[in-house]
């Protein structure tokens, strides 16, 4: 009885090994290139929001910089797809080629571009001065969307709570941050978060589709720092390398200045 037992074992595991030759989820859809998969369910959403009434700068890694806000809650996330890196100039110049999409209102547009051509070093750098609509018509095109605060977070640190992609220690040499621009959507490969994602901190700031108005103002929530890092003066946007936990409320203000040579976007695919 015990040798037929075995010998059924041994059949099964051969049958599975045989129909599932690449070891695939059972119930996961195939991950489209260039993407990543998230295992979706209860997430423990946690943001520190700053502000800097008072003008205490310190260093974030010697305590906090100005007073902290908290918000906080469990969110149940569907399963989701998320692009590894940042979408880069070359594939925004394949979504305007394919589409011939020209924004509402040009003001700044693609700016960093010569003659709506990039330079041959910005190939694979993250393609900014984009607002929040260019990024949103790009991620239709490829059958995608842009990530929600939510969904952003959870494929930066997991779920074991880190304070950054690669763990709990500050480490400049992990992201481009203080530096002098963008570097390549793919570098920085010490620095990937949990589900292989790069460049999650730091390099440019990522659009998220989180938005909403305070009575005053549309705002949206910027997420990840980016390579600037202003110094000697308390009037500047905060940046450099912001936790997994952080994020800016970026005002809308008008067409031209909702574009940024700071701000870049990835993409996510749902699973339905």
């Amino acid at each position: 009885m015990l040798r037929l037992f075995e010998s059924v074992l041994k059949f099964s595991f051969m049958l599975v090994v045989f129909l599932n030759p690449f070891g695939l989820v059972f119930g996961q859809p195939p991950t489209p290139e260039g993407m990543t998969y998230i295992q979706g369910g209860e997430f423990h959403f946690l943001v520190y929001n700053r502000w800097r009434e008072g003008l205490n700068n310190e260093q974030f890694e010697m305590g906090p910089l100005g007073q902290w806000y908290v918000t906080e809650n469990v969110v149940q996330l569907k399963s989701y797809f998320i692009d590894k890196t940042e979408v880069s100039n070359a594939q925004f110049k394949e979504f305007l080629d394919a589409t011939g999409y020209k924004p509402r209102y040009d003001n700044n547009f693609l700016k960093h571009w010569e003659d709506g051509v990039y330079s041959k070093e910005q190939a694979n750098q993250p393609v900014v001065w984009v607002d929040f609509e260019d990024a949103k018509a790009y991620a239709h095109w490829a059958g995608k969307e842009i990530p929600t605060e939510e969904q952003w977070q959870l494929a930066a640190q997991g779920k074991d709570g880190r304070l950054y992609p690669w763990g709990n220690t500050y480490d400049l040499s992990k992201a481009n941050v203080r530096s002098k621009g963008p570097q390549d959507v793919s570098s920085h490969n010490e620095g990937a978060s949990p589900y292989g994602c790069l460049n999650m901190v730091g390099n440019v700031w990522e659009w998220t589709d989180s938005k909403s108005d305070d009575g005053r103002h549309w705002y949206s929530y910027l997420r990840g720092g980016s390579w600037f890092q202003p110094v000697n003066s308390t009037w500047y946007t905060e940046s450099g390398l912001f936790t997994n936990y952080q994020r800016l409320k970026f005002w809308w203000l008008s067409p031209g200045l909702n574009r940024n040579q700071t701000i870049g976007f990835r993409c996510v695919k749902n699973i339905n």
